[in-house]
């Protein structure tokens, strides 16, 4: 008895001390690894887990900063501090913003995010979500803590020594309690999941660089060999405009409250366009989407999509001339799924040489010349056109010229501060500058056989319904990240000469469809298949498969994500 006692007394001595000389050590590390975690799960209603690993953690803390002791000199100590707190802090300091602006951890899509961006788009993401007062708010709070750990204010807070004694007893027993608990209560959750930031960091990376390594090689494994088992297409033109980061719920034709699509909802208004009202994207950023929409690969496929044949190889086979004309940029650091549709195109055009240097505010309207010139060289048998636009692609006052500023804050009509309300406007004027350009590119082809299919890559959130976050994101999607517009326009030629394309087309306005399969519609339209064609995947085939389940990130987007608020 006396012994143990002895045991524990010169145990709390030795953690006494350890308190008194790393305290501030130990709580910033304890901090840097476990806040993040544990503001998601309690987000999750987590309760018993985040309790669980925040004592764990405090116990892994405290273990790290015993081992350091054992260092015999203070500069060695002091090394290993920095080494630890100074990568761990900033990557800390990253999942924290992500937390704060998307509620969503960092994971393999945000480093794909970063890893794929140039210049431009990394300082237009930064002057939208961070600015000048995020800046502040970030050299305040590496202030505070430098200022804490560097004078410890609790050094000068006494507490007897039988206090001291009993809260290191407290702290060790609930620790040692709870690490336990959870090694044998929550072994998946400890196992299985990437429990610190470094972890996910590290994981998230590892899968990210694989796949950049990859689409250096994609050239070169892009399956090309096209076999058509049919060919009777006869359309003359077939337009595809790919959009941007556009979310219907911020349209007027979908029913949103501000007027800031005249030019299509008058064309709706005629009757010359098919509104489709339930369509959602498989993924919420551009290179996931472009990997299946142009592609036979979708969410139950077994292989990258590499492997599977696109529609641009597709076409080709088929007879048809086909262009990619662009507004996004034609090389990056780490390359573009985009870029390889280009190079597969008979004609490519890009409306400025835009690498990790490129400048700002290249609006949509700078591809009219392009399109002009493609009309002007194209083939008089068939063409296949690709037009892709920036969109609503954030900073959104970079996507409009001044004299589409339709709307200011004072038209939103959300609860959120003015500051929020004037990035909402910006928004809408961007898809009321985008209403334009789809329209006009839509009159370019008024007096042709042609055929107008616009579908953006994906959505985007911007302060929906009060809620504190704009943009998009792969990780915790809301509804708007992924429900987007889908339009057919076809001329007065084509709507004569295909009388019953038309009312398939018309037909399957209202029916439930996710854009992985598009490949399969336009393959449809067309009237071209290859063995990989599949007739229910196509939402204007009679066969059309309407119970297929809509599956994004794991998630049922039609019980799960459509009615989240």
């Amino acid at each position: 008895m006396l012994l143990n006692k002895g045991f524990i007394g010169k145990l709390t001595g030795y953690l006494q001390r350890i308190f008194d000389e790393h305290f501030m050590f130990i709580m910033i590390l304890f901090i840097i690894n476990s806040l993040t975690t544990a503001w998601s799960l309690f987000d999750e209603d987590k309760i018993d887990v985040a309790i669980g690993y925040i004592f764990s953690v405090w116990l892994g803390s405290l273990i790290i900063t015993c081992l350091i002791d054992l260092l015999p000199k203070r500069f060695l100590q002091k090394i290993v501090k920095a080494v630890l707190v100074i990568p761990i802090g900033l990557i800390f300091i990253g999942e924290f913003f992500t937390m704060y602006c998307y509620k969503a951890l960092i994971g393999t899509g945000i480093i794909n995010s970063a890893l794929e961006t140039n210049m431009r788009e990394a300082t237009e993401f930064f002057s939208m979500y961070i600015g000048f007062s995020g800046v502040v708010s970030v050299i305040v709070l590496i202030a505070l803590i430098v200022g804490l750990y560097k004078y410890n204010p609790l050094k000068k807070i006494t507490l007897k020594q039988k206090t001291k004694s009993g809260i290191v007893c407290t702290l060790m027993v609930l620790s040692v309690f709870y690490t336990i608990r959870m090694f044998t209560v929550y072994t998946d959750f400890i196992w299985d999941d990437e429990v610190l930031p470094v972890q996910r960091v590290y994981a998230s990376t590892s899968v990210a660089v694989r796949n950049m390594q990859a689409y250096r090689e994609l050239s070169s494994q892009v399956n090309s060999k096209v076999e058509l088992t049919e060919n009777k297409s006869e359309i003359k033109n077939i337009v595809f405009i790919l959009g941007e980061s556009t979310n219907r719920n911020h349209m007027h034709l979908y029913g949103y409250y501000l007027p800031n699509t005249p030019n299509l909802d008058a064309l709706n208004e005629k009757g010359e366009i098919s509104v489709f009202r339930d369509v959602v994207s498989p993924h919420s950023t551009t290179i996931a989407v472009l990997s299946k929409l142009f592609t036979f690969c979708n969410r139950e496929s077994d292989q990258e999509w590499y492997h599977y044949n696109n529609l641009i190889d597709v076409m080709n086979a088929a007879g048809y001339k086909t262009h990619w004309l662009s507004n996004q940029e034609t090389s990056g650091v780490w390359g573009n799924v985009a870029q390889i549709y280009a190079a597969h195109s008979d004609v490519s055009a890009f409306t400025r040489i835009r690498d990790s240097r490129e400048d700002y505010g290249i609006v949509d309207g700078e591809l009219f010349p392009l399109i002009d010139d493609a009309i002007a060289n194209r083939s008089e048998d068939k063409n296949f056109y690709v037009v892709h636009l920036m969109g609503g692609h954030g900073l959104y006052y970079n996507r409009f010229p001044y004299s589409f500023s339709k709307f200011s804050k004072d038209d939103i009509n959300l609860p959120i501060t003015d500051g929020k309300k004037e990035i909402v406007a910006q928004y809408d004027n961007a898809l009321y500058y985008n209403d334009y350009i789809v329209s006009s590119i839509i009159d370019k082809f008024r007096d042709s056989e042609t055929l107008v299919i616009y579908v953006p890559d994906h959505g985007e959130a911007v302060y929906d319904e009060g809620e504190d976050m704009s943009g998009h994101i792969e990780e915790n999607p809301t509804h708007h990240m992924i429900e987007i517009p889908v339009i057919m326009w076809a001329s007065e030629k084509f709507r004569t000469k295909y009388p019953e394309k038309w009312e398939q087309i018309k037909k399957a306005a209202d029916r439930p469809y996710m854009t992985d399969d598009m490949i399969h519609t336009v393959m449809d339209l067309a009237d071209i298949k290859t063995a990989e064609f599949d007739p229910t995947r196509s939402i204007v085939n009679d066969n059309f498969n309407a119970q297929r389940p809509r599956i994004f990130d794991g998630m049922d987007y039609d019980t799960e994500i459509k009615n989240k608020r």
